[in-house]
């Protein structure tokens, strides 16, 4: 568990892990042998930076000042995306379903720090986070489904 000053912290805290997903497509694109596991590779990489832009450009001094977060869950990297679980020859299920787990994890950050935020208007950013989520998560699930792609 970890607690935090303010929104700024947190905000920081989910964007470098976001740019630890950013990293592993990065690696991935290129690591792996599967034709079809680049191109879900690809493909999610692709999505992830379009939101990657949206989270950046996030104005937090449009949300007033934030109180002491505390219990806070505190994912080490490696927790987010578990070391060597995923091989040069990965198939696309596992790649869809390690970053399912990833998303997931980030969901459920951003929902703990919403129901920790007293603040009305930080509560709605938050909120907002978590639903970011969802459609990130439902888009996953959705290219998952309909992988490979009909030509």
């Amino acid at each position: 568990m970890i607690a935090f000053k303010n929104l700024k912290e947190i905000l920081e805290r989910t964007v470098k892990w976001e740019k630890k997903l950013k990293d592993f497509y990065d690696v991935a694109e290129f690591a792996l042998w599967n034709k079809e596991s680049k191109q879900v590779v690809v493909l999610l990489r692709e999505n992830l930076v379009n939101r990657l832009d949206i989270l950046k450009k996030i104005n937090l001094d449009d949300y007033g000042k934030t109180e002491w977060i505390r219990y806070a869950p505190d994912y080490k990297d490696d927790e987010l995306i578990p070391v060597k679980t995923i091989s040069r020859d990965a198939d696309p299920l596992i790649i869809f379903t390690q970053i399912l787990e990833y998303e997931q994890k980030l969901r459920e950050f951003y929902k703990t720090i919403y129901e920790k935020l007293i603040v009305s208007k930080q509560k709605d950013l938050f909120e907002s986070l978590v639903k970011f989520k969802d459609e990130q998560i439902y888009e996953i699930k959705n290219f998952m489904d309909n992988f490979p792609p009909k030509e």
